[in-house]
């Protein structure tokens, strides 16, 4: 972890900036690269019994153990600039946090 889900993005613009923004990312955070995550979900937006396939303001779900108000800033700001890049001008990002005491690694819990 962190893992990082985005909605309404194209894998293959995410894959073309994924490693720079998950080397800054890293730098920020302080965690293993090999610790970050990744992953683009298939989402469709549903409009008055309209299915819509594409959406052109991406939605970011961030999932980590809770840091510094700073450093999350700098995380969103990270992301908002590589998906820019990416070709996706606007977006949004919302953090969620894990809790210790409800994660396990490899059987064992965290806490």
């Amino acid at each position: 972890m962190p893992f990082f889900r985005f909605h309404f993005v194209e894998t293959s613009k995410l894959a073309n900036v994924s490693r720079q923004m998950a080397d800054r990312i890293q730098q920020v955070i302080g965690c293993p690269r090999e610790h970050i995550v990744f992953e683009s979900v298939n989402s469709n937006v549903i409009h008055h019994t309209t299915i819509k396939g594409e959406n052109e303001w991406p939605f970011v779900e961030v999932e980590y153990f809770e840091r510094p108000k700073e450093i999350q800033d700098a995380v969103a700001q990270i992301i908002y600039e590589f998906l820019k890049v990416a070709g996706y001008p606007d977006s949004d990002v919302y953090f969620r946090y894990l809790q210790q005491e409800n994660y396990y690694e490899d059987g064992k819990c965290l806490e």
